[in-house]
């Protein structure tokens, strides 16, 4: 199967605009009172409009070469379940996105690919009774001792991981729903497993290393997200080295002003969870950085601060170029990095290693994307 363009009439751009125009009446609202159920809730929800499943993570080569990698699936449902199904497979419901990159932190290089396909065509699938999503040779599979088992190959290099949680899945939000705005209707369920002990191999510049470290998982599905006014946001998955984990971003609104209902998640040592409540961090850029690829300007460097848990960090890129240049699959650039945490927390001195996404930065984010045809 030839990646990873598609024929031009059904484009990448194409179908995720047209995947983003529907309205969200006939798929399933992520609402309170959903009960998480594993492994089932690891896999698809084709009732939802959208889903992802992103992997991220930092971890080093024999030789103490420091390396980030990302491996990212998203799933966009063309119809609602019950639609106008055909038995053709040029009908196919659903489109798939694949993103993948890797950071060399020595060597302050950046590469990624993508990837498109749609389900029904051999190109794609999503299993919806456990974690088993695929790409021809991409995939995320849940395997039986509980580990995952995450590859991806191309023009960056490839990834072949083994990934094993070392805490219980984490569920953000409140009574199974992750709120995003004062809106109900801006909402998804939101998964994560927080620390993931890495190993494999990870193939960079022509070499195969073998390489170990962690990683995070983060899983989200929903059929409304974000309200008319926010244009990206920036989000920080951090791994201290005293076993806590803590997950909080921001919503870039219109204005420049940001959004006041994001909320985060402080996973504890003893693997309990500490909702941190609208207004409960905050988040301060330290610097910026301008792309030479598309002269969008980033922050870049960060203090976040939790004052009722005494957390005070440094967060600094591994290095300044892990722009992700996805705009045939996405619509926008956006930047996506392995990064380096310093600071403070409960008094004590604590390190880390995480990743921060931002998006809306090259370009606002919309739900509908540009239509542009693929190669």
């Amino acid at each position: 199967m030839s990646y990873p363009s598609l024929p031009r009439l059904y484009s990448a751009a194409v179908l995720l605009s047209l995947a983003a125009a529907l309205p969200a009446e006939g798929f399933r609202p992520a609402r309170p009172g959903f009960a998480f159920e594993f492994p089932r809730d690891h896999g698809s929800h084709p009732e939802f409009k959208t889903e992802w499943w992103y992997f991220t993570g930092n971890v080093e080569a024999e030789n103490g070469d420091p390396f980030g990698y990302q491996l990212t699936f998203f799933r966009n449902r063309l119809e609602p379940l019950g639609g106008l199904e055909t038995a053709s497979p040029l009908a196919a419901s659903e489109l798939f996105v694949g993103h993948a990159g890797i950071s060399d932190g020595r060597g302050k290089r950046h590469g990624s690919a993508e990837r498109v396909g749609r389900a029904g065509l051999g190109q794609a699938s999503a299993s919806t009774e456990t974690l088993d999503v695929r790409m021809s040779d991409w995939k995320c599979v849940l395997l039986e001792d509980g580990s995952i088992a995450v590859a991806a190959s191309g023009e960056f290099g490839a990834l072949d991981l083994r990934l094993t949680p070392e805490k219980p899945p984490v569920i953000h939000g409140e009574d199974g729903v992750h709120q995003k705005a004062a809106d109900p209707r801006q909402a998804s369920h939101y998964v994560s497993f927080t620390r993931l002990r890495t190993e494999g191999t990870l193939t960079w510049q022509g070499a195969e290393r073998r390489v170990a470290g962690t990683s995070w998982m983060d899983h989200e599905f929903f059929s409304e997200l974000l309200d008319g006014g926010d244009t990206g946001w920036d989000w920080f998955a951090l791994q201290l080295d005293d076993d806590t984990e803590l997950m909080v971003y921001r919503l870039k609104r219109r204005d420049g002003s940001y959004n006041p209902n994001a909320t985060g998640t402080l996973v504890l040592a003893d693997r309990s969870t500490v909702p941190l409540a609208k207004g409960g961090y905050t988040i301060e850029p330290t610097g910026s950085w301008t792309s030479p690829h598309t002269g969008a300007t980033y922050p870049m460097g960060w203090r976040i601060e939790v004052p009722e848990r005494g957390i005070d960090l440094a967060v600094e890129a591994l290095f300044e170029d892990q722009e992700m240049l996805k705009q045939r699959t996405t619509g926008t650039a956006y930047w996506e990095g392995a990064v380096r945490v310093t600071g403070t927390s409960g008094g004590r001195a604590v390190a880390g290693v995480g990743y921060v996404e931002m998006v809306g930065y090259a370009s606002p984010f919309t739900l509908l994307g540009p239509t542009v045809a693929a190669d």
